[in-house]
């Protein structure tokens, strides 16, 4: 318990909340981070200090302690040797000068020209590139600099930066509200200053008659200057606004497609409603007037087949109490990015994701019992709620995770900075071995104890009809009729959200509040296929076997984000490094087999919930 106990508080402690604003006084040492480097063209960012060009960390630099999104993000936070006073400007001061080796220079080369950006902090504000927006003449910022830049093929690197950093008045201090970087590539250690007048520091190296580098030291000079400015337009609470480009047509295309979303729920609640109201109410009470004939074909003779064990239950099981846990861990991630604090999201989204299991592996064991039609008020052993009780809060989790590590070898092998540290990994076993299978051992538990009122339970046992392969055989017709909607009322906050974290890696995605609305229609519109899919099924086909034919309904969705991210990466995506193709598709994957299985999860609910309702209601009748 006390191992527990410290597990729990390392994840409050691992939050980033920054609520409260650190005040300076004019003299006051502030601190630059260094962090780490990356580019849109590969999915692999390095760690600034680490780096064979740049000036190593000070004398007694330490790095910074990182919480568990920061370090799953790459970001390595490192003391560095710039030496900032507050308020007092520095001119030209000189950081180092480094003999760089022929390896150095090279990478420095290749870096250089696969387009790497530079992330550092002053006061947890990113270093930011100054744009002007083209319509509204509006200052906004990149977050990062560029490494250096290619002319004619030969590359050239940014050895010097003037920081310009913007404070703001208030009663009880000053604080930090911008951090700009304007970076140059000059060829000795004199500082350029505003002049125009100066070389560019091009990176050369030679190769022997074999192609092997030829051993030389090349001296690199590196300066900087710092001057402090008063802005009395931004004050603390709105210093991030500038790194959130103001593009109103943005805002304008995501009202757009809300409204789209709402006429396509309304389309669908109409449906919804005509199936329940008209069809079946008309259906449920027949019986009162006229005999059922047993021997024709009617939906309403299939109440034994309708409540019969699906093929394949456990699977079944598996698969939608994982999408259970996805599902309360997805709308908990979203209801906190639209919170103030959602630089915390991800260490917050790790105790959803303790929480969801226990509430996973009480439904799972619920719905398994309810699936297997057996007599729900005899509890299994003790052994075997235990075994299902893992299964069902810890299968689909430790499959992600071991698929995880082995992306990690690739990640690793590159020297990236997104490879989990092992400590790290030793974290993640040692929360979901001693908090998340214990939760779920104890969840599972009191759901095979439930009491279930057996009166709903069908008279009569009847196996499926249809076998586990017959019902994979229209499953991609299935996909392709049900999951194109779903897919239209993400789409614009899908390519935002593929913009963010795979084009533009310096810009952020912010539209949170849109993104909350697109979640619950989206659960909306799944419910909706489902009882629409189901109808289809039992009354026009005479077919009951609705429990996978929800769960494919509701996982189409998936397999659509799949394909448009195959899509993307071809029109979009610039990437030919064989890792980055590879962390990409399969980091996609996982996505969208999360999303699916989330989806399929609100299917078969919905399905459930449905088949009861109605087949209840005949028997009331």
């Amino acid at each position: 318990m006390i191992l527990v106990f410290l597990l729990l508080i390392t994840l409050i402690y691992g939050f980033n909340v920054g609520f409260s604003p650190n005040y300076y006084q004019f003299g006051d040492k502030v601190d630059l981070l260094t962090n780490k480097i990356e580019s849109d063209k590969t999915q692999l960012p390095y760690s600034y200090h680490k780096l064979p060009f740049v000036c190593p960390p000070m004398d007694g630099a330490k790095p910074v302690h990182l919480s568990l999104g920061e370090i799953v993000k790459g970001d390595r936070i490192w003391q560095s040797g710039y030496e900032l006073k507050f308020g007092v400007d520095t001119p030209c001061n000189r950081l180092c000068d480094l003999r760089a080796s022929e390896r150095g220079i090279s990478r420095a080369d290749q870096l250089i020209k696969d387009g790497y950006v530079i992330h550092w902090l002053i006061d947890g504000l990113p270093g930011a590139t100054t744009f002007e927006s083209s319509n509204q003449r509006n200052k906004y910022y990149a977050a990062g600099f560029p490494l250096g830049f290619v002319n004619q093929g030969i590359s050239y690197i940014y050895n010097h930066v003037m920081l310009v950093i913007r404070y703001h008045r208030e009663k009880q201090g000053n604080v930090i509200v911008g951090f700009e970087v304007y970076p140059k590539s000059v060829i000795n250690e004199e500082c350029p200053g505003s002049s125009k007048d100066f070389q560019n520091f091009a990176l050369k190296y030679r190769n022997d008659k074999q192609g092997n580098l030829i051993k030389e030291k090349t001296l690199i000079p590196y300066t900087y200057s710092v001057y402090w400015r008063e802005d009395k337009s931004i004050d603390y609470e709105s210093r991030w606004d500038l790194y959130y480009e103001n593009d109103s047509g943005h805002v304008h295309i995501h009202w757009i497609s809300f409204i789209n979303s709402l006429i396509l729920i309304a389309l669908g609640s109409l449906i919804v409603s005509i199936v329940l109201i008209k069809v079946l109410k008309k259906d449920i009470k027949s019986p009162a007037t006229l005999p059922i004939n047993k021997e024709e074909p009617s939906w309403k003779n299939l109440i034994n087949e309708g409540n019969s064990s699906p093929p394949g239950v456990l699977y079944l099981t598996i698969l939608v109490s994982g999408g259970i846990q996805v599902l309360i861990t997805a709308i908990g991630i979203v209801t906190l990015l639209t919170l103030p604090y959602h630089q915390s999201a991800f260490a917050l989204s790790i105790i959803c994701f303790i929480l969801s299991g226990l509430i996973s592996s009480y439904i799972g064991m619920v719905l398994h019992k309810v699936f297997n039609n057996d007599n729900l008020n005899q509890p299994y052993d003790n052994f075997k709620s235990i075994i299902l009780s893992l299964c069902f809060t810890a299968a689909i989790p430790v499959a992600i995770f071991l698929f995880i590590l082995i992306l990690n070898f690739f990640v690793w092998f590159k020297e990236a900075s997104t490879a989990l540290p092992f400590g790290t990994i030793i974290v993640f076993i040692l929360i979901f071995i001693l908090i998340q299978c214990p939760f779920g051992i104890i969840a599972g538990t009191y759901g095979n104890k439930k009491k279930f009122d057996v009166k709903s339970q069908p008279s009569e046992k009847s196996k499926s009809i249809l076998s586990f392969r017959q019902t994979i055989s229209t499953y991609f017709k299935r996909v392709v009729v049900y999951g194109l909607i779903p897919f239209g009322i993400v789409y614009v906050e899908l390519l935002f959200i593929f913009n963010s974290v795979w084009l533009e890696k310096t810009t952020f995605y912010y539209m949170y509040g849109f993104l909350f609305i697109t979640t619950i229609m989206l659960i909306i519109i799944i419910m909706q296929s489902s009882i629409i899919s189901i109808y289809i099924s039992l009354v026009i086909y005479n077919d009951p076997n609705w429990y996978w034919l929800s769960f494919q309904v509701g996982s189409s969705i998936g397999w659509y984000i799949y394909i448009y991210s195959i899509y993307y990466f071809f029109k979009y995506l610039n990437v030919d490094d064989f890792v980055s193709i590879l962390l990409y598709f399969s980091y996609m994957g996982i996505a969208s087999f999360l999303i699916g299985v989330a989806g399929g999860a609100i299917g078969v609910l919905t399905g459930l919930i449905f088949i009861r309702r109605i087949y209840r209601a005949i028997k009331l009748e």
